[in-house]
């Protein structure tokens, strides 16, 4: 149980950075959160597969390894893919690096940073903590 709850604190601590403004960064552009990426199908899908994969027993021991890695990658992903496709349909009608960068706040970096740090704590925790 100790490792559970290790695991869950450590996710949602790593999930806070998504309070925070991270796009909009033109004028006229309303800011927009960091929770858009917990709301889009593959941050979703990732919040329930880590938490299934930390409380969920499986008799193969693996499959509780791998849910959890899928969710915290998944989380790295939705914010990627939320960082790309954001603002095509409302400012810029088209998929672009250049504009991805110019819109995003530099809270989304340290919102990603803090995610992938979250795969390797997750390991680290994994290999450390006993049940």
């Amino acid at each position: 149980m100790k490792k559970n709850t290790i695991l869950s604190v450590s996710f949602l601590v790593s999930l806070l950075p998504m309070l925070l403004n991270q796009y909009g960064g033109m004028k006229g552009v309303q800011e927009i959160t960091g929770l858009v990426n917990l709301i889009n199908p593959i941050g979703l899908i990732s919040v329930v597969t880590f938490f299934a994969g930390v409380f969920m027993r499986f008799e193969e021991r693996n499959v509780n390894k791998i849910m959890c890695t899928a969710g915290t990658v998944g989380i790295v992903l939705s914010e990627v893919y939320k960082f790309f496709t954001w603002h095509v349909m409302n400012i810029t009608g088209k998929v672009s690096l250049q504009n991805s960068i110019r819109f995003a706040f530099p809270e989304f970096y340290f919102g990603l940073a803090v995610s992938v740090m979250m795969i390797i704590v997750y390991f680290v925790i994994e290999r450390n903590v006993r049940e």
